[in-house]
Order: C-alpha cells, then sequence, then structure tokens
C-alpha cells in the first residue's frame, strides 16, 4: 500500500512540474519583455544617480542583481529556445547593459570621455533592447 501511495506522489510531482515547466516556456516572450524593460530602468537610473552625485554609486549591488536574474534567465530558457534570434539578441542587449555598468563605474563628472563612453553604453544598450523586441515581435508571428 505504501508503494502505491509513493508512486502516485512521484506521478503527481512529475504533473506539476510539468505543468509548472509549461507555463513558463509559454511566458517566454513576456518574461523576456520584462527583463528588457527592467534592464532599461535600471541603467536610466544608473545614469541619473552617477551625473546627480558627480561620481558613481558606493554599491553596484542594486544594479548588478537584475543582471544576474536575466543571465539565469538566459540559462534557463537556452535548453528550449537556443537558435531563436531574440534570445541570441536578449544575451547582446545583457552584455550591453553590463558596459552601462562599466562605464559608469569610470564615471567621473569632470572627465568629458567618460561622460562620453556612459552616453555610448547606453544608446548602445536601447539600440539593442530594440533588437530584441523587434526579434520577439517577428517570432509572435509566426
Amino acid at each position: 500500500m505504501g508503494s502505491r501511495l509513493e508512486g502516485g506522489r512521484r506521478i503527481f510531482v512529475a504533473l506539476v512540474l510539468l505543468v509548472v515547466a509549461g507555463c513558463y516556456w509559454s511566458k517566454y516572450d513576456k518574461l523576456t519583455r520584462t527583463h528588457v524593460e527592467l534592464l532599461l530602468s535600471m541603467a536610466a537610473k544608473l545614469a541619473a544617480v552617477t551625473r546627480e552625485e558627480g561620481a558613481p554609486p558606493a554599491s553596484f549591488a542594486e544594479y548588478r542583481y537584475p543582471l544576474e536574474r536575466a543571465r539565469d534567465f538566459t540559462r534557463i530558457v537556452a535548453g528550449r529556445f537556443e537558435g531563436r534570434p531574440s534570445l541570441a539578441a536578449f544575451r547582446t542587449f545583457c552584455d550591453a547593459y553590463e558596459d552601462v555598468l562599466k562605464a559608469a563605474e569610470f564615471w567621473r563628472g569632470a572627465d568629458p570621455g567618460a561622460n562620453a563612453d556612459l552616453e555610448r553604453a547606453q544608446e548602445k544598450l536601447r539600440a539593442d533592447a530594440v533588437t530584441v523586441l523587434h526579434a520577439l515581435d517577428a517570432e509572435a508571428e509566426r
């Protein structure tokens, strides 16, 4: 009797995992768009704080954490969505966000070169965001 219950529980757990995984995969588009919006927002906040303070923030943890989550997301979905243009574009977008972090770390208010580096990094991030969103739109039309 005990083994029947254990077997039934295993089947139930397996079914729950399949349903949860299916829900996750079905939300790839929405989750990718959410990551793009969040990283754009965090990059804008970082640039504003850096310019207002005249120096980068003392801690970058608040700005690095969303990037870590976005990269975790790419690892999770890669098994199912590898080869999609949107996933490749999203990886490039994540790299561009990291470039914004680096540019902000070395930003100094009096250095016009550093200002230009931060602005260029933000422009590339915004352009890469558009690429991700266009790729998602194209995939949704299929």
